[in-house]
């Protein structure tokens, strides 16, 4: 402990400022510390920063190119796909041309055969209704002789007659 004889009365130093042989003392060993370390110590830690520096570039470059290999990648598989979906397409409308080619080709075909059944369908009502207008013209020719024949069999009064003709064309009909 530094005590201090100022008077004849013992006083204590002040325990926050140092005594000024210990800040010279102090100051020479830092300077001296200073001075081996400038020399011994920065210059390892120096290489050292450089190297891990140097590193951490390397790896920022070889990500850059990483990065735009796989953009070249990216952007061969998109070509690719487009490729891929052109062809798709190109041979989707192949398929639908021959598709409309062999419709039209089986429709070109049949055409003749369906003309064919059209005139005969058409013929054969043609000759179902000349037979129609045969048969209703037989029916009136023999319904009118019946009715005529009747009528000269006996001469009746007009209500005689509606009724003869009546009973004639329920008897043919039946």
């Amino acid at each position: 402990m530094n005590t201090a004889v100022a008077g004849g009365l013992l006083t204590a130093s002040n325990p926050i400022i140092p005594e000024w042989f210990e800040v010279v003392w102090g100051s020479i060993a830092f300077f001296l510390l200073f001075i081996v370390m400038w020399k011994l110590a920065l210059p390892p830690i120096r290489r050292a920063m450089e190297a891990r520096t140097e590193r951490i570039q390397g790896d920022l470059d070889a990500a850059a190119s990483a990065k735009a290999e796989a953009e070249e990648l990216r952007a061969s598989y998109d070509s690719r796909i487009a490729e891929a979906n052109a062809e798709a397409a190109r041979i989707i409308e192949e398929a639908r041309a021959a598709a409309e080619a062999v419709r039209q080709e089986r429709l070109a075909a049949i055409e003749p055969e369906i003309a064919e059944r059209r005139a005969q369908a058409e013929a054969d009502i043609e000759a179902a209704r000349e037979r129609a207008m045969a048969e209703v013209r037989s029916d009136i020719t023999s319904i009118a002789v019946g009715a005529a024949e009747q009528v000269v069999r006996a001469s009746i009064d007009e209500a005689a007659h509606a009724q003869l003709i009546e009973d004639y064309i329920e008897r043919v009909g039946n």
